[in-house]
């Protein structure tokens, strides 16, 4: 039997490993023809056919991101007999008996996973950490990073060995579904994918699991459209007072009672509401005990460079390093910003230069939501300095950069 895989830029060479264990003649395809030498020496040493375009024939299998434009790359002479994504491969060919937990979502993934290892860290749990910044063990409040890979769903299938207690595993459009813990962080926008021949929703979809699914609570009906049961989270953090930039949060958190907390002590505390609330539902599965729950959020430090915040010759900065920046991020940032009433002197300066990140950014929209903030947007090319304008108070960085 022969398999076709298109795209191995997003771990089809996994894929094509797994097919030939199981005595497939494998045919890849590097379709956007820039994948690294690296990954074609690993097809080529594994024994599978590598190519720019499909070979002429018939192929029982054609294996492709969900992401991926099928049909912009199949001639007539390709004859394919069934189509399978590469979420719905990674379901079929993981074998990891470990405790998983698997995160995607539109918004706040990394953020969320960041929590809920350092939660389980201090419940005295081993815990395995993979995210759009790398992976490796979160041990004492650190994430010690030893491997950077991507996000995309087929990174599941070649986690490291390891007694772990949990692996918490952030995932970019979709997932295994056979995770004991799944959670979607939100959808916000159900925004197209594969030259909007699909949408976002029906790839991430593939996550929900027959165990424990985790969902925004406004989206409750929505997943369960999906043919499984879900749990809402949402409504158990409020915050206290006046937020203001620079100056940690009084929150009270909704777990086993009512408990007043002192969170976000240099960062964007406000930024981690919701994965703040998502982790108290999913810990609450868990069984981790409150004190547990209001010591961690207490010493937790944030994301390095996610939000983080920098004062210096009297000017703020808050710097945002993150693969999934776009409209949506960009505004709900400003979004945060004025909530702290932070929006008068500020500069936003944008970075979008990566080749490693696939999604690219929407100027267009980009501008609407610079527009509707009424701050000023300045774009930094190559790392260049540049003249920060007079009269600014604060500069809101954003670097387009990670794994994805």
């Amino acid at each position: 039997m022969k398999a076709l895989i298109f795209d191995i830029i997003h771990g089809g060479d996994y894929i094509a490993k797994k097919l030939m264990d199981r005595g497939y003649d494998v045919y890849c395809v590097d379709v956007y023809r820039y994948a690294k030498q690296e990954i074609k020496d690993r097809i080529i040493e594994m024994g599978a056919n590598l190519s720019e375009e499909a070979p002429a024939g018939e192929y029982a299998l054609l294996l492709a991101p969900s992401h991926c434009p099928v049909d912009m790359f199949l001639r007539d002479d390709v004859i394919v007999d069934k189509r399978v994504t590469f979420h719905q491969a990674v379901g079929e060919f993981i074998d990891d008996k470990r405790f998983r937990i698997e995160v995607t979502g539109v918004k706040g993934k990394t953020s969320l996973c960041y929590m809920l290892a350092h939660i389980l860290d201090k419940a005295g749990k081993k815990v395995f950490l993979h995210t759009s910044r790398g992976q490796g063990q979160y041990v004492n409040g650190e994430h010690r990073i030893d491997k950077l890979m991507s996000i995309a769903p087929t990174s599941l299938l070649v986690l490291p060995e390891g007694d772990y207690d949990v692996m918490v595993t952030e995932v970019s459009l979709g997932g295994s579904g056979k995770a004991d813990i799944a959670v979607i962080t939100n959808l916000l926008e159900d925004y197209g994918i594969a030259k909007n021949t699909g949408k976002a929703s029906t790839s991430k979809a593939s996550i929900l699991t027959d165990n424990i699914n985790i969902v925004e609570s406004s989206e409750c009906e929505f997943w369960k459209g999906f043919g499984k049961d879900v749990i809402g989270y949402g409504g158990r953090v409020r915050v206290n007072g006046s937020p203001r930039l620079g100056e940690p949060l009084d929150i009270t958190i909704d777990y086993g009672g009512k408990h007043d907390v002192r969170f976000g002590e240099g960062f964007l505390g406000l930024e981690y509401i919701h994965a703040i609330d998502a982790a108290l539902t999913i810990c609450e599965q868990m069984s981790i005990p409150k004190d547990v729950m209001i010591s961690a959020l207490e010493s937790f430090r944030g994301i390095p460079g996610r939000g983080e915040i920098s004062k210096e010759n009297g000017i703020w900065t808050v710097t945002e390093r993150n693969p999934g920046i776009s409209h949506i991020s960009i505004g709900s940032t400003l979004s945060t910003m004025k909530r702290m009433d932070a929006l008068d002197g500020l500069t936003v300066i944008l970075d979008p230069v990566n080749r490693r990140v696939c999604d690219k950014l929407d100027i267009e929209q980009i501008m609407d939501v610079i527009d509707k903030y009424d701050v000023k947007l300045i774009f930094l090319n190559d790392g260049k300095d540049v003249t920060i304008p007079e009269g600014t108070k604060t500069i809101l960085k954003f670097i387009k950069e990670g794994f994805q």
